[in-house]
């Protein structure tokens, strides 16, 4: 079973308010947890800086969900919002 978790910012930045999040992913296992070699993204040195957002989905539905929060959120990238994310996924 898959689930969508959040990196949650521990403190204020230029981009947004501590307890806001930095990054929206899919996983199962303990995904939240590995940093992605491929990302310069900082998984959070605290495990209360990781909230699992949604749970128990199928892949197809975690990539849903994690594409509308993206989607919610925005991209700094790309001027549209606070996210660290640097794709939206399509399915």
């Amino acid at each position: 079973m898959f689930y969508v978790y959040a990196y949650m910012r521990a403190k204020d930045s230029k981009t947004a308010n501590a307890g806001t999040p930095y990054y929206i992913g899919k996983g199962t296992g303990n995904r939240y947890r590995i940093k992605n070699p491929g990302h310069s993204i900082p998984v959070p040195a605290s495990n209360s800086n990781i909230i699992i957002l949604e749970n128990n989905l199928t892949n197809v539905g975690s990539l849903a969900i994690e594409r509308r929060m993206i989607e919610w959120y925005g991209r700094k990238d790309i001027g549209t919002g606070i996210l660290l994310n640097l794709s939206l996924i399509h399915i």
